[in-house]
This record gives C-alpha cells, structure tokens and sequence, in this order.
C-alpha cells in the first residue's frame, strides 16, 4: 500500500504534464516513461488505460486493470480507494461493461485503433463453443474482419481480449470466459451472435442451463 501512496504522490504533482503530453503531445515519451516506472513499483503485472473526455466531462478517465486476473484485485481497488482528488482525472478500478449499446446495434460505434489496424465492436461476432454448466464459463470463438490479414500482428490477441473485456466487463470475463479461439468473419454470418450481446446470452445460458453437467455445443 505503501508503494501505491508514492504513485498517487507523483502522480498528483505531474497530474498537468499528463495531461499536456495527451491533450498536446508535450513530452509524452519522456511523461509517460516516469509514469509507467512510477506504476510498475505497484506490480509488474497490473495495467492502466486512459480514456478521453467524453461528452458529458471534461476530465480523462484512468482505469486500472489486473486483466481479470483475481490475485490482483486487492491493489486494483486500493488505487481507486487511495487516488486523491484530481483536477484533470477520474480514477477507476477494473474495465466496466459497456451500458449503453445502441450506437453498437445500429452499427454507428467508433472503431478501435490499434498500431496497425483499427476494428469496430459492430463488426465482431461469436459462436459458443462449450458451457460448463457447473462453473458458468464458456468457450467461445470470436469471428473477425480480415482476421487471416491481421492476425501476424504483435499483441493481436491481446488487443482482442481487451475489446471482450469491454463488451463483458473485467470481473464478468474473468468469471465466465474460460477460453477464446480467433477466427476470420464468414461471408454468411447467419446463426452467430454479436458480441455487443454477448452479457444477455450469459445471462441467457445460466437461466436455461440448471443441469451439473458440462453442455457440448
């Protein structure tokens, strides 16, 4: 605990060249070299995202991720329990689910942009795999565009785990998504399901599945 005191300490202190390196791309190299060393001291396993105003705010959102990884809970909530008031930040333990999702079912979502290639949730669709009706996880495989063309690059997996743990949230993806298998978006897309509906067919299974038994798909 006492390490995440010294990160909230320097991070308050630098809270507005932070916010210049986003805003301005003052020193962001150097900016964001001090605040991953600063965050790393926490663990080396945990991670931050930093999401812009929306339209309703005027300051950036920091949220703090184990990744669903459970161990890590305890130092993800402990950041947002100890942050100190911010002038330009909102701090946030875990990856929420998205709430409101007409904009994804009327296909009108921003794309994610990643280094290489950008995607939109809209255009993500799964299939169940396997239900374990005992532990309430799934397999799924998740169905991308262009995915035979993407899928060399760098932390591709990665990144599309996170835009799940979007859809799910990060306490519900570690709870319920036992594995992932990557696949390129048939032409006919008929019998899938979006992904943006993917927490309503959760809730779906565990209503309808009451059997101690594992159900192949």
């Amino acid at each position: 605990m006492k390490q995440i005191t010294k990160f909230w300490n320097w991070f308050q202190d630098n809270e507005e060249a932070i916010k210049n390196a986003l805003l301005l791309g003052i020193n962001t190299k150097e900016v964001f070299h001090h605040l991953n060393r600063n965050y790393r001291y926490i663990s080396k396993r945990i991670g931050f995202l930093i999401i812009s105003p929306s339209n309703n705010q005027d300051k950036y959102t920091i949220i703090f991720t184990a990744d669903g990884y459970r161990k890590l809970f305890p130092k993800i909530m402990a950041l947002e329990d100890q942050a100190p008031k911010l002038q330009h930040f909102i701090p946030q333990a875990f990856i929420k689910p998205i709430q409101d999702k007409t904009l994804y079912l009327s296909v009108k979502d921003e794309p994610y942009i990643f280094k290489k290639y950008k995607i939109k949730i809209s255009q993500l669709y799964m299939a169940l795999v396997d239900y374990n009706i005992t532990t309430k996880q799934l397999k799924i495989n998740l169905y991308i565009p262009s995915y035979d063309r993407i899928k060399e690059f760098d932390e591709i997996e990665i990144d599309l785990k996170y835009i799940v743990m979007e859809v799910i949230g990060e306490i519900a993806f570690r709870k319920h998504i036992k594995s992932i298998d990557f696949l390129e978006l048939p032409e006919a897309i008929h019998g899938l399901l979006s992904l943006i509906e993917l927490p309503e067919y959760i809730d779906y299974l565990y209503k309808i599945n009451s059997r101690h038994k594992t159900r192949m798909i």
